[in-house]
């Protein structure tokens, strides 16, 4: 027996091939739903988690998944968190600098793109740069996956960001991971 798969948006159980959003090729996507994500990106791309609540709150009601607004509203406060939108991601990109970049100049650049751009951003949390031998390592936390992909997907409109860029020669991996429990 198949599992079934929901929304990892809004919750929404996608049992059926029309449930399902679209990428930007009009490809299946997997994750998310028709309503949140049709046409390869987030009807509301800015939408809080609250937002959604209050968004699906009637439906959960209306739908006779909840009795009242109470219930619905604590069924979802509790469920959403949990998922791949919502849930605090970490994004790691590991890499070498380009030949002939100093440790000294990028990490100038990486103050200043910290400073002008990623402290800026919503839903930023924090951030650790790492170096073992010559691969660096640059963990940023988010408080949702959309936050991540918001500030990844912007990043090139800003000049801070594309000056951090252009020191980056070789990416040996760049992965956005669900955070698990943060100490």
């Amino acid at each position: 027996m198949q599992s079934e798969t929901y929304c990892q948006s809004c919750g929404m159980p996608m049992s059926e091939e029309s449930h399902f959003g679209k990428n930007t090729d009009g490809s299946k996507n997997e994750d998310y739903c028709c309503h949140c994500y049709p046409n390869g990106a987030f009807v509301n791309p800015n939408e809080t988690l609250e937002e959604m609540i209050a968004t699906c709150v009637p439906f959960m009601v209306e739908g006779g998944v909840c009795p009242d607004i109470e219930s619905a509203n604590k069924m979802l406060s509790e469920h959403l968190p949990m998922l791949k939108r919502w849930k605090k991601q970490g994004e790691l990109i590991s890499f070498k600098l380009k030949e002939g970049v100093s440790a000294a100049d990028f990490l100038a650049a990486s103050d200043e793109v910290q400073e002008n751009y990623l402290s800026k951003r919503q839903g930023f949390l924090n951030r650790q740069l790492m170096l073992i031998d010559d691969t660096w390592t640059d963990w940023v936390i988010w408080e949702t996956m959309a936050d991540a992909e918001n500030a990844m997907a912007q990043s090139m409109e800003n000049e801070s960001a594309m000056k951090f860029c252009s020191f980056i020669g070789e990416i040996i991996e760049q992965k956005l991971y669900p955070l698990e429990r943060s100490y």
